[in-house]
């Protein structure tokens, strides 16, 4: 997709190469960038470390072009995403599988979102609770403090590391629809096609 023809969001944009979409470029959406982040469940978060590759998923908060990432103090993935380094993360939600007449047309409708950016440790208390708190209502709607559990007390945040990842550009891309193969339209031809919602 032409980054120029991206529509402005106050959000993450792509805006160079690395988040140019070479394959498919028409399933390209920038502006639902922060809609795939904020529906994701699971964050694969991507770095190097003396020169070997990594990549580590993490439960995650998404707010204002930043991605939240907590753990233990022991963490030494976290540990290091504090330099500053750069990170890349990866969030993809699988909605369908999908079922073509011919083998290597058999696909999925997603929806994705690629990030690039640099972390910085976050030490305030307070931004810590609101992240701890936003993360358990969104990933346990309807559980309240303290009815269904204690809230986090400020040794646990003094005890939690806690990373904010600053989204320097982003790309979001999916696919919906059916089957594209050859023969997948023709009523004649043989074998099945189906979506299977997930």
């Amino acid at each position: 997709m032409d980054n120029q023809s991206a529509q402005p969001t106050s959000g993450p944009t792509p805006h160079t190469d690395r988040t140019r979409i070479r394959r498919h470029p028409e399933r390209g959406v920038p502006e639902r960038i922060e809609e795939f982040l904020r529906a994701g469940l699971i964050a694969h978060v991507g770095y190097v470390d003396d020169g070997e590759p990594r990549i580590i998923p993490f439960l995650y908060h998404y707010e204002a072009g930043h991605l939240y990432l907590h753990g233990s103090p022991g963490s030494g993935t976290l540990r290091l995403l504090r330099d500053g380094r750069p990170v890349t993360i990866s969030v993809a939600l699988i909605d369908a599988l999908v079922a073509s007449k011919t083998e290597p047309n058999h696909s999925a409708n997603y929806r994705s979102a690629i990030v690039f950016g640099r972390g910085h440790r976050v030490v305030e208390l307070e931004k810590k609770r609101r992240v701890m708190r936003a993360l358990a209502d969104r990933y346990f709607p309807g559980r309240h403090a303290p009815e269904d559990f204690a809230p986090a007390t400020d040794d646990d945040l003094i005890r939690m590391e806690m990373v904010a990842i600053e989204i320097e550009e982003a790309q979001a891309k999916f696919r919906t629809g059916d089957a594209t193969g050859p023969t997948d339209s023709d009523p004649n031809a043989p074998g099945t096609t189906f979506v299977r919602p997930i």
